[in-house]
């Protein structure tokens, strides 16, 4: 029988950040057939959008009516709700149990906070695959992450799962 001690050491906390996007889909797909065990204790992040990061504009007054703000939260909750139980379903198809966390803010931010505060033994995030032109303009969330978070990050890119 194991000490508690070699059970902690035997297990690992792996961080898989999840949105509604297919490439979100195959790291964590690919982070149950490839990484994860039994003894692994996974959790899954979602960075969520602030309503008020949808409306960029830059005129001074330009107001949101308070009705219409809260039924944007009350979407971006519900959509927020549906990605972490569908994923919280893949990861039971593996016999796993998932935690989920969501956070609102910039997924860049949302997801090296989460690494700092979890300290997690890895980080596994999909990639969009951009070119580096688009990848300039638009901003990576993986590359970001690569760079910033202290634990080992595992980026899965389109075409790493292998349809079985």
């Amino acid at each position: 029988m194991e000490t508690l001690e070699e059970e902690e050491k035997s297990s690992r906390l792996v961080l898989v950040a999840i949105d509604e996007s297919e490439e979100s889909a195959n790291a964590l797909q690919w982070a149950l057939n490839n990484l994860l065990t039994s003894q692994d204790r996974i959790i899954l992040i979602h960075a969520q959008r602030s309503p008020n990061s949808l409306f960029t504009a830059r005129k001074p007054g330009f107001m949101v009516p308070a009705d219409v703000l809260k039924t944007l939260e009350n979407d971006i909750k519900k959509s927020t709700e549906k990605i972490l139980a569908e994923a919280t379903e893949i990861c039971k198809t593996k016999n796993l149990t998932a935690e989920t966390e969501s956070y609102t803010g910039d997924a860049r931010e949302v997801i090296c906070n989460a690494a700092k505060n979890y300290n997690p033994d890895m980080l596994v995030i999909g990639s969009h695959g951009y070119g580096a032109l688009k990848r300039v303009v638009l901003g990576s969330v993986s590359d970001y992450c690569v760079h910033y978070v202290q634990c080992p990050v595992i980026v899965v890119k389109p075409g790493m799962i292998k349809t079985q």
